[in-house]
């Protein structure tokens, strides 16, 4: 997408429409214009021959395109190039924090006009093909494997997905709970967004601002309105990642959000309709957290409608090699051939994966590191890179008399706190629950080890 795409023009100067409109027409691109904020809403949301990219000043009748700008839905559906000749350097720098790709000035050079539009174009062509590759793996048919359980495992999803029932996924840290969710949204043939939301990556200050957004003023810091995740997925599909760890007060609003179909943001005077399909994803036993009293009953069961149990890699050892070759894709490109030493092969499938599938990936990134040209080769010596799993045959430690007791102590906590945030992807809230351990307590041992500044 580059020569041929269609440029949106938002500016009320018609000198700007018609010079900078002719210049991009001389360069083969195609041209829509709007002249105020309302009219480029429309043109962003209209049923056909969408723009693939904005070129918006901030300066225009009525509604500013900042204003515009702030309320479209985050990530930014298309590239926005911003062209204004008296905006403020504060505006500015908000447009680039809103997602803005670059600021040209009036009056511009075509050569500096024509470059931010053909970067803007071809980041938008990299992003495009980045979410195709992870689509393409999420498919319920490209849920990658060849054991009997994730045949299972896709008969469910196929099932599921053609509907538009709340779905409970459950599974271990890391075992790809996010995956299915893709493959849940992609089944359903939803048209909107497909959007995720880690209740345990959150504060819990936060979280009500994230799912429900809000409005300028409603607090401070609040500057502008702020669209919540349940209005992002509106006509897609939202998922609510580790949903044990929200707090309880939430759960009520979240039950009534989805028994309403509505949202009200925080300082709202009205609650806005939504239509999104629901689904929920923990490692936790919601079940038992009822009966501790640290879930709601009447949530519980209103998402547990269809339950999907996504088995950990440790019990599919079938799954890891083909695993293993669609992260090599993932991360260098389907065009180049992947390898495994026989030895590799044994090491790889007799891993007790305790990081599950993300485990997996981040082994094949750290081999794919030391690739230089040619196939991806997995020799026999890369099971060393494998995370000891308390397994017979890990490495042993350093011998004894070379540090002190405090020091091996030491070496022995940092490397497992190292473990931890590796398979929990440097997720501290993950690495504390993997961990057993106080979020908080884990955040000053970090700190006290000289893990994290």
């Amino acid at each position: 997408m580059s020569k041929g795409a269609k440029i949106l023009l938002v500016d009320d100067d018609p000198a700007v429409l018609r010079g900078v409109g002719g210049l991009l027409r001389d360069e083969g691109y195609r041209t829509a214009e709007a002249r105020d904020a309302a009219a480029a809403w429309s043109a962003l949301h209209a049923a056909r021959d969408l723009p693939a990219m904005m070129l918006l000043d901030l300066r225009l009748p009525g509604e500013s395109g900042l204003a515009l700008l702030e309320r479209l839905p985050r990530p930014l559906a298309l590239p926005v190039v911003v062209l204004s000749g008296e905006a403020k350097i504060a505006d500015t720098v908000r447009a680039l924090k809103l997602g803005a790709t670059d600021f040209v000035e009036k009056p511009p050079s075509p050569e500096r006009l024509l470059t931010a539009i053909r970067n803007a174009l071809a980041l938008s062509e990299l992003q495009e093909e980045r979410e195709r590759l992870r689509q393409e793996l999420a498919r319920p048919g490209h849920l990658v494997g060849e054991s009997a359980a994730i045949d299972a495992l896709r008969r469910q999803v196929a099932k599921a997905g053609a509907t538009d029932s709340v779905v409970l996924i459950t599974g271990e840290t890391g075992s790809g709970k996010e995956r299915v969710a893709r493959a849940l949204h992609l089944a359903s043939g939803r048209r909107g967004r497909f959007v995720a939301l880690n209740c345990a990556a959150i504060p819990s200050s936060l979280l009500e601002s994230e799912l429900f957004g809000y409005e300028k003023g409603a607090f401070s810091g609040a500057a502008a309105r702020h669209i919540g995740k349940f209005e992002q997925a509106h006509g897609g599909t939202l998922l609510l990642d580790e949903i044990g760890d929200m707090p309880l007060e939430l759960q009520a609003k979240i039950l009534r959000a989805i028994e309403a179909r509505e949202v009200e943001r925080l300082g709202g005077v009205a609650p806005v309709a939504v239509d999104v399909r629901l689904l929920a994803s923990t490692h936790r036993d919601l079940a038992q957290a009822v009966r501790d009293g640290a879930f709601r009953e009447d949530l519980f069961y209103r998402l547990n409608v269809v339950p999907i149990a996504v088995p950990p890699l440790r019990e599919r050892p079938d799954d890891v090699l083909p695993l293993a070759r669609a992260f090599a894709a993932d991360l260098l490109g389907p065009t180049v051939a992947v390898e495994f030493a026989p030895e590799a092969e044994a090491a790889l499938r007799a891993h007790g994966w305790p990081g599950n599938v993300r485990e997996l990936r981040n082994f094949v990134e750290r081999v794919s590191l030391a690739r230089s040209d040619g196939a991806l080769r997995v020799g026999a010596d890369a099971s060393a890179l494998l995370r000891p799993s308390g397994r017979a045959g890990a490495a042993p430690g350093p011998a004894l008399g070379e540090k002190s007791y405090a020091e091996l102590i030491e070496d022995f906590e940092r490397a497992t706190l190292r473990a931890a945030l590796d398979t929990s992807g440097g997720n501290i809230a993950a690495a504390a629950r993997l961990l057993r351990m106080d979020r908080g307590n884990l955040h000053r041992r970090m700190k006290a080890l000289c893990l994290i500044e």
